[in-house]
């Protein structure tokens, strides 16, 4: 079976999603003759949704043809039904993967201004007490940030970032846990990963040009988050005809960007931005419906630890009050799917994690039903 990224027309809109209910996201037919030959593939139209994709529902019969079956113009109607019913199955099987056990990523602002914790690190060997703290509490990633992206922040020197990020590095590479970087400069991710960092965290998606052709050359994991706009002006942006759609197409095209610039499949994790572009409500509702995003077909990782969604619904409580409702999320993510959380504390808010995580695997375990002997 293909991986949704080895189709053909990868780069264009309207990707596959399972939306509930049995019914799944896919292109439009557009014609009689494409609708009829779905119908053939096993695969019935529903209604359009709002953003001109059609909703689908799969037939026990189904079974979507390969990439081969798939090539040709996805815009004469014969070839297009091939490629409608080859995105939902890549789809189907990328969602249906057993998801690999989750892993703590440790938020650690260097930042003077930071949402939740900003200034907290920045006396000397506080980085390194706190990285210490979340090891012992379950984390496996340490995630560095020098640079701010609450809403309306702006971006931070090079020179500034490294002052910040490389003695901080340096300090806590032998704790016990991998460091991620959180940075949209492709300086700063090259003068880190000679330092010994072990994954970038963009949430830019590759803006910087240099970004890609670097990851690639280096090999390591990198997070492609969705975001519209920048951490300046991105709450200005959060208008969807489709939430769940369009955050799956803007990370499609983000891995599309990755792709062509050399960066490997299996380098890949996509976020889908909690807060970022995003009202309360659309945080709510992707968080919901993560284990949507996994028909990407790549590891989720999730940042819900504090943000002010959280704050709307526990009644207007600041960020460092925020930590039950922290795990109350995380959980609800794990149980989806996600690979990494990327969270504040770990402890008690990890352990929320871990049982999630195990009651929904021990929920997709396959029940193999007892074979009756005749006496």
């Amino acid at each position: 079976m293909a991986l949704p990224w080895q189709l053909p027309g990868y780069e264009r809109e309207h990707h596959a999603v399972p939306l509930g209910g049995g019914w799944w996201r896919g292109p439009a037919a557009r014609t009689s003759t494409c609708e009829r030959r779905l119908r053939e593939l096993g695969v019935l139209l529903g209604p359009e949704l709002q953003d001109g994709a059609c909703g689908y529902r799969l037939l026990p019969e189904f079974e979507g043809p390969g990439a081969r079956d798939a090539a040709g113009d996805p815009d004469q109607p014969e070839t297009r039904a091939h490629w409608i019913a080859a995105r939902l199955a890549a789809a189907l099987a990328a969602a249906g993967t057993p998801p690999p056990p989750p892993q703590f990523m440790a938020v650690l602002n260097l930042t003077p201004d930071s949402f939740s914790d900003g200034g907290e690190l920045l006396a000397p060997g506080a980085v390194e007490a706190a990285a210490a703290a979340r090891v012992a509490e379950g984390a496996r990633w340490l995630d560095l940030g020098a640079e701010s992206t609450r809403p309306g922040a702006t971006a931070v020197a090079v020179e500034v970032q490294l002052q910040r990020l490389l003695p901080a590095l340096r300090a806590v590479r032998g704790c016990g846990a991998l460091v991620s970087v959180d940075t949209r400069s492709a300086a700063v991710a090259a003068a880190c990963l000679d330092s010994g960092a072990a994954m970038i965290n963009d949430v830019s998606g590759l803006e910087d040009p240099d970004m890609g052709p670097l990851l690639a050359r280096h090999g390591c994991p990198v997070v492609l988050l969705h975001m519209r706009g920048t951490p300046a002006d991105m709450a200005q942006r959060a208008g969807y005809r489709h939430l769940l759609g369009a955050v799956a197409d803007e990370l499609a095209a983000r891995v599309h960007r990755a792709l062509a610039a050399g960066i490997r499949p299996a380098q890949i994790y996509l976020d889908p931005g909690i807060g970022f572009a995003k009202t309360a409500q659309h945080s709510l509702e992707l968080i919901g419906r993560l284990g949507a995003l996994r028909a990407l077909g790549f590891p989720l990782l999730v940042g819900p630890s504090r943000k002010s969604f959280l704050g709307a619904v526990l009644g207007g409580r600041p960020p460092r009050e925020r930590d039950g409702g922290s795990a109350g999320a995380a959980a609800v993510c794990a149980a989806q799917g996600a690979a990494i959380l990327r969270l504040h504390r770990g402890g008690a808010v990890w352990d929320a994690v871990l049982v999630a995580a195990a009651a929904a695997a021990a929920a997709r375990a396959e029940v193999v039903p007892r074979t009756e002997v005749a006496a």
